[in-house]
Parts: structure tokens; C-alpha cells; sequence
């Protein structure tokens, strides 16, 4: 392994260091160690975006926080998920990542997952206990699901319970948005799963 490599793991047991001697200490933590954690932040985020599993693996095996946001509010576990790093994604849970976190747009992993297609993915975060009937603006996913067109996700997301009959904004259902853009498969499935009764 190369010296490079190690730079981050040095980084995190040097911020733990610090933070364990000035346990004892009162007051706030000194400006160099809170940039510190901020950089081994930084440095998760940046490991999620560029799909380096093992440094993600590194970091958090070092005690880093999986959760922490980046300046858009997005926590590694949701860029992970829009990205469709499945891998990642488990990493993240294993460490205790929220799997029902939201971002400053309300928008949770599992929504980040679907709206990309990523189909692995939202089953990986359904099994760890997404909450499938998330919503947003009024829209619930599996609103949002159906109105993309994509079939697969929504019979995943009917099987893990979503509801059919949920209404938006101006009452509108899955169903609806299936009639309205013609989608006559997602229609039947919908249906079959409930719809319109």
C-alpha cells in the first residue's frame, strides 16, 4: 500500500486523538480539530462520490460518521444511492447510516435510488427499512415511480407495501398518472394491486 493511501486513516486516528485528549477539557473544540472532522467528512463524501469502495470501508471502519451531510444537505448514503453504488450502500447501512434521512429537498435514499433507476439499490435500502411510502411535494414515489414509467420498480414497491391509494396534491393517485401518460401496464398493475377501488 502506498504511503498516499494511508494519508486518510492517519488523518481519522489523529482527529480520534485529538478529540479523546481533549475529552477531559471544557469549552468547544479547538478550530484545528473541528477542521480536522470536517476534512475526514469531506473525505467520505468525496470516497461515496468517486465509488471507492475501500476507502469508504477505511473511513468507516476508522469510526467516521456516515451520516454526515455535505454542503447540498445529501448524506453519503443518498449520494451512494443515486449513483447506484450497491456496495457503498451496504457500507453505509453497516455503519448505521439513516436509511430514512431526507435532504433539504425532502428527499430520502431510497427516493434518490428510484428516480435514477436503480433498481438493486432500492431493494438493498427497502430491505434495511426504507420507508416506502415516503413522499414529496405532495407526491408519494411510488407517484413519482409510476409517472417516470418504470415498471420494475413500481411492482417492487407494491410488493413492499406501497400504498395505492394514497392522493397528492388536487387528489390525484398512481393510478391517474398512469391514465393520464398512457402507461397501460403500470395501469393494470396498479389495478391488480388495488387502485380505483
Amino acid at each position: 500500500m502506498s504511503r498516499d493511501a494511508n494519508k486518510p486513516i492517519a488523518l481519522v486516528f489523529s482527529v480520534v486523538l485529538a478529540l479523546l485528549a481533549g475529552c477531559g477539557t471544557t469549552g468547544s473544540m479547538p478550530s484545528q480539530q473541528k477542521q480536522q472532522a470536517t476534512q475526514v467528512t469531506g473525505d467520505l463524501l468525496t470516497a461515496v462520490v468517486a465509488n471507492r469502495d475501500r476507502q469508504v470501508l477505511s473511513l468507516l471502519s476508522a469510526g467516521v460518521a456516515p451520516d454526515q451531510p455535505g454542503a447540498s444537505g445529501e448524506t453519503p448514503l443518498m449520494l451512494a444511492a443515486a449513483s447506484g453504488n450497491r456496495r457503498i450502500v451496504r457500507l453505509l447501512l453497516a455503519a448505521g447510516a439513516k436509511v430514512n434521512a431526507v435532504d433539504k429537498d425532502g428527499y430520502s435514499p431510497v427516493m434518490h435510488a428510484a428516480a435514477q433507476g436503480h433498481l438493486s439499490v432500492v431493494r438493498a435500502l427497502l430491505a434495511a427499512g426504507a420507508n416506502v411510502n415516503v413522499s414529496q411535494d405532495g407526491e408519494s414515489l411510488l407517484m413519482k415511480v409510476v409517472g417516470s414509467g418504470d415498471l420494475l420498480t413500481a411492482e417492487m414497491l407494491l410488493a413492499a407495501g406501497a400504498d395505492v391509494h394514497y392522493r397528492g396534491g388536487q387528489g390525484v393517485t398512481a393510478l391517474d398518472i398512469a391514465r393520464t401518460r398512457g402507461f397501460q401496464e403500470l395501469e393494470m398493475l396498479l389495478r391488480q394491486a388495488g387502485a380505483g377501488r
